[in-house]
């Protein structure tokens, strides 16, 4: 999946670290919500499901608050990751788009080239 950041660390050295099996699965479903929260397709379904994430880790509700506790990781700490994240993404996926857009131009230069030879 190109549309959401591959995480290295922290988090999925967290994985490692966990002291029970349930502390692991909480650890997943901040995870998968981080994950889902830097989203950037197009996709109407994949910005419902970012939308949600986000909403969810920036609403900081007494669930969110809860699974952290129980994946031993503090809600302030997801929420300023993800905050981070999601910029790092963004900032990426402009960059991309933007080669992308030079190469286009690029290309569409030298077939106008051709064709008009």
């Amino acid at each position: 999946m190109h549309n959401v950041i591959k995480f290295q660390a922290p988090f999925e050295r967290l994985k490692e670290y966990s002291s029970s099996p349930s502390s692991a699965l909480y650890k997943a479903i901040i995870m998968q919500a981080l994950t889902d929260a830097t989203n950037i397709s197009e996709r109407p379904r994949d910005k419902l499901i970012e939308k949600e994430a986000r909403d969810w880790i920036y609403g900081n509700d007494d669930f969110f608050q809860a699974v952290c506790y129980f994946g031993e990781l503090e809600p302030t700490f997801v929420i300023k990751i993800t905050q981070e994240a999601v910029r790092l993404n963004r900032q990426k996926h402009n960059s991309v788009m933007k080669n992308m857009s030079v190469k286009t131009q690029k290309h569409e230069k030298n077939y106008l080239k051709l064709a008009n030879n």
